[in-house]
């Protein structure tokens, strides 16, 4: 068997793009040439590795088993590349991020606009989703680093402490708890603005608030902070999001903010990353320059 680097880049280039021709464009290959690559991958592999779904190819079992391994394979190439390669030419490419709602919005993408007018051949592909949708982009190997505001128990993800936040209760300034101090059992019976499932920021705030038997009462979710500010301008009920995310709306009197003591809102921020690969030169400096960028942040 003699399995070629060029089989694995092209196998794993249609895995990621589901198409033949789009891979051969992304290869700079001919789409005949890509398809005769992986046909001749999967003959000495004596195996399917894609189920045809109209125009489109999508990994089967086997198939499923063999990306994290080519992916590997070709990133363990690239490091070698890298190693005998030039500093500058480390810092140049695209590196994909994945990042929850707040982290996304509120700290990375003022962080990889920075980050690429440093290194003015580097560009951060940031893809902003819920907590759950960026252990998915990571486990699957579409982001070779995720940044989440919930937990994640994957064990094929190795999690570090990355950065602090504090989650706030706010209603509308016309609320009759509006500014005040209040116990848990005072919040019985209002209705709850939420993020969606899948949301860290969600997951957080109920996990806290059972554990003082508040069971808040969901009447709406919505996937993003603008949408959940909106409707609690609208008096649609309580809502609780990162203060990242209110600090101009406050200013503005817009929203009020509920005192609960008793509730601990304070939350830490995590990085991930696959256990099977290896950080490239240009991760390792995107996080170094957001841990310092941020740290001199003003609303950091």
């Amino acid at each position: 068997m003699r399995i070629t680097l060029k089989q694995l880049a092209i196998f794993e280039a249609v895995a990621r793009s589901g198409q033949v021709a789009k891979a051969a464009q992304r290869l700079n290959l001919s789409a005949p040439a890509t398809s005769m690559a992986l046909g001749e991958l999967e003959k000495q592999l004596d195996t399917r590795l894609f189920e045809r779904m109209g125009n489109r190819l999508r990994l089967n079992a086997q198939g499923s088993l063999l990306l994290p391994l080519a992916t590997q394979t070709l990133q363990q190439v690239e490091q070698i590349e890298h190693l005998f390669s030039s500093p500058e030419a480390q810092m140049s490419g695209t590196l994909s991020v994945a990042a929850s709602s707040t982290i996304g919005n509120y700290l990375l993408a003022k962080s990889a606009v920075a980050f690429s007018q440093q290194f003015t051949n580097a560009m951060v592909d940031l893809n902003i989703a819920n907590t759950q949708a960026v252990i998915d982009a990571v486990v699957e190997f579409r982001a070779e680093v995720g940044f989440i505001e919930g937990q994640c128990l994957d064990s094929r993800v190795s999690v570090e402490p990355w950065h602090k936040d504090r989650l706030l209760i706010f209603c509308h300034p016309g609320h009759p708890l509006a500014g005040k101090v209040v116990t848990p059992d005072m919040l019985a019976g209002h209705a709850w603005v939420m993020r969606e499932p899948g949301s860290g920021t969600r997951d957080y705030f109920i996990n806290a608030a059972n554990a003082l038997a508040m069971r808040p009462v969901e009447k709406f979710n919505f996937s993003t902070p603008d949408a959940i500010k909106q409707a609690v301008r609208q008096g649609a009920g309580l809502a609780v999001l990162s203060e990242l995310t209110l600090e101009k709306e406050l200013q503005r009197r817009e929203l009020a903010l509920i005192s609960v003591p008793e509730l601990t809102l304070a939350r830490q921020f995590y990085k991930i990353r696959h256990k099977s690969r290896k950080p490239t030169a240009l991760c390792s400096a995107f996080e170094l320059f957001c841990q310092r960028f941020l740290a001199l942040s003003p609303t950091s």
